[in-house]
C-alpha cells in the first residue's frame, strides 16, 4: 500500500487499562468523537468482524473492519473488508508500549490505497490528488482525536457506575519470629492497638463476653478522623477471628473480615487478614474532592492496602522485640505532573539541595541511577541533622526504596519508600516510612519517657517533612513548567 500514516499519544495510565479500552469497540460511539455506531457483527476470543459508521472530514461513512487481538504484545491488527469511500484498502495496527508500570504509548498505524476511479464517490473530490489529500487530512484529524478521547478517557474516574456496588477484597500476611499464641493474643486483645498501630487513636469495648464483643475504634487517615464500629467473634482453639462492622467507616455500606495466626513450628508463624467491603451507592458530601464511587473506591483501596501492610510491620515489631518503640507513617499527595516527571525528581537526588529548601548540603557516595549512597544534612525542628542513606530506585515501577545506615539521633532505624502511580489529572504520590526509636535520644530531646508521645512527635516530624518534600518536587516542577512555556511563548513570538 502506497500511503501511510502514523500517530501515538502518552497516557499516563497501565499498559493494561489501555489496552482494554481499544479492544473494547462496542463503546466507541461513547469515547470516540467521530464515531457514530459500531456493530458486531462476528466474535471470538481472538478476533471480531465489526461495521462502523464515523465522521470522515464531517461526512458519515460506514466500512467493514475484521479485527485480530494480539493480547501478548497488547496489539491489535485489522484490515478493511468493505472500505470507505475513497479506498480501495486499508489496514491499521494499534500499540501499547509499556513506558513504566504508571504510564504507556499508544501507537496507531495506517496503511492504505486509494481507488482508481474516484469520480462521484464525494462532492468535491474530482482527481487522485485531491482524494489522497481528503484521506490524508480525515486520518489525521481522526486519529488526533481518537487518541486524545482515548488519554482522557483512561485518565478520569468513569462517569458511570453500577447502581449496586461490587464486594471488594483484600488479603494481607506476614511472618512473625514469634509464637503463634503470643500473636493470637495481640492481635485478641483490642486494648493494644493504640500502642501498636499508629494510625490508631483508641479501642474502646462497648460490650462482649469471653467469644464476642464490640469495640468503636477511632483512627485517623491522612489527618482526617475516622470512626467506627467492629463486631469481634474468637476461636480461640483455632486462633481465628471473625470481624464485621455494624456500622461501617465512612463510604462503605459493609466491611467484614477474618484474622488467622497459623503456627509454622515452634517460635514462628503466618499471620493473616481477609477483608471484604461494599462501597455506598453515593459517596458526596463525605469528604471534600470525593465526588464519585470510583474516586471513594481508589481512596479505600489504598487505605486498606497502605493500612494493612503498615499494621501487619507493625505487630511482626512488636511481638518479635516487644517494644512499642516502632512507629510507621504514610503520606500521600496528588501532584499534576506526569508520574514519570515527579519519579525523576525523587530519583535525581542530586538535584535536592536545589529542590529541597530544608537540605543544606548533600554529598553522594555512589549513585548509578538504581543504586545510590549519600549524606545529607537538613534542617529539621531538633537542629541540623546529617544521615546517610541507601537507595534503590526502579525507574519502571516508579519507585525507591530506601534505609539509613545512619538515621538521625532519635531514631535507631528508618527504612521506607516512595511510589508514584497514575491518578486523574497527574500523580498520586505515597510516601512511606517505618522507624524504631531510641529510646534515649528520644528523652533526651524531648525532655519525658513517655513513648506513645515521642512516636507521636516523631510521626509529626516524619509527615511533615515528606510534605515539604513533595511540597518543592511540586514547586520545583512548576517553574520548569513555566520556564518552558515562556521559552515557547518567546520562541512564537
Amino acid at each position: 500500500m502506497p500511503f501511510s500514516a502514523s500517530h501515538s499519544i502518552a497516557c499516563n495510565a497501565s499498559r493494561a487499562q489501555v489496552y482494554g479500552l481499544i479492544r473494547d469497540s462496542a463503546h466507541w460511539p461513547q469515547i470516540f468523537e467521530p464515531c457514530i455506531a459500531v456493530e458486531v457483527l462476528e466474535s471470538t476470543q481472538d478476533a471480531e468482524h465489526i461495521q462502523v459508521t464515523a465522521r470522515v472530514n464531517g461526512l458519515p461513512m460506514t466500512w467493514r473492519s475484521r479485527r485480530r487481538f494480539l493480547p501478548e504484545v497488547h496489539g491489535i491488527e485489522s484490515v478493511l473488508t468493505q472500505p470507505m469511500k475513497l479506498v480501495s484498502a486499508m489496514a491499521t495496527s494499534w500499540r501499547v508500549v509499556a513506558i513504566n508500570n504508571e504510564q504507556c504509548l499508544l501507537v496507531l498505524e495506517h496503511a492504505y490505497d486509494l481507488e482508481a476511479d474516484i469520480e462521484g464517490q464525494v462532492d468535491g473530490v474530482r482527481t487522485l490528488d485531491e482524494a489522497r489529500r481528503f484521506i490524508e487530512s480525515a486520518i489525521d484529524g481522526n486519529s488526533r482525536t481518537e487518541l486524545g478521547n482515548i488519554k482522557a478517557a483512561v485518565e478520569r474516574a468513569p462517569r458511570t457506575e453500577p447502581a449496586v456496588q461490587p464486594e471488594r477484597h483484600a488479603s494481607h500476611s506476614v511472618l512473625c519470629e514469634a509464637s503463634a499464641d503470643s500473636v493470637y493474643a495481640v492481635i485478641r486483645d483490642t486494648a493494644n492497638w493504640p500502642r501498636i498501630f499508629d494510625a490508631c487513636v483508641s479501642a474502646t469495648r462497648v460490650r462482649g463476653d469471653a467469644t464476642r464483643e464490640l469495640v468503636h475504634i477511632e483512627a485517623v487517615q491522612d489527618g482526617h478522623p475516622m470512626a467506627w464500629d467492629t463486631q469481634r467473634t474468637y476461636f480461640d482453639t483455632i486462633r481465628r477471628i471473625d470481624y464485621e462492622l455494624p456500622v461501617p467507616m465512612p463510604f462503605l455500606s459493609s466491611m467484614k473480615g477474618q484474622w488467622r495466626v497459623v503456627p509454622l513450628g515452634e517460635g514462628r508463624c503466618l499471620l493473616s487478614v481477609d477483608r471484604s467491603w461494599r462501597l455506598l451507592d453515593d459517596v458526596r458530601g463525605i469528604r471534600p474532592g470525593i465526588e464519585t464511587v470510583a474516586q471513594a473506591a481508589a481512596l479505600f483501596d489504598a487505605f486498606v492496602n497502605d493500612n494493612a501492610e503498615a499494621e501487619m510491620r507493625a505487630i511482626r515489631n512488636y511481638v518479635e522485640g516487644g517494644t512499642e518503640a516502632h512507629a510507621t507513617v504514610t503520606t500521600s499527595r496528588h501532584l499534576p505532573f506526569p508520574p514519570d516527571a515527579v519519579y525523576g525528581v525523587l530519583a535525581d537526588v542530586a538535584l535536592w539541595p536545589d529542590v529541597l529548601p530544608h537540605c543544606l548540603s548533600l554529598e553522594v557516595a555512589y549513585d548509578d541511577s538504581e543504586y545510590q549512597e549519600f549524606s545529607m544534612r537538613v534542617k529539621t525542628p531538633l537542629g541540623a541533622e546529617t544521615f546517610r542513606s541507601i537507595r534503590r530506585c526502579h525507574a519502571t515501577g516508579l519507585s525507591i526504596t530506601y534505609f539509613q545506615p545512619k538515621p538521625p539521633a532519635v531514631l535507631e532505624s528508618h527504612h521506607g519508600s516512595w511510589q508514584v502511580r497514575s491518578a486523574p489529572g497527574g500523580s498520586l504520590v505515597i510516601a512511606e516510612h517505618s522507624v524504631r526509636l531510641n529510646s534515649a535520644a528520644c528523652v533526651a530531646a524531648f525532655g519525658d519517657t513517655d513513648t506513645l508521645l515521642h512516636k507521636q512527635r516523631i510521626k509529626h516530624l516524619l509527615s511533615t517533612n515528606s510534605g515539604a518534600t513533595l511540597d518543592a518536587c511540586q514547586a520545583w516542577l512548576e517553574a520548569r513548567a513555566g520556564i518552558a512555556q515562556a521559552a515557547a511563548e518567546g520562541f512564537h513570538e
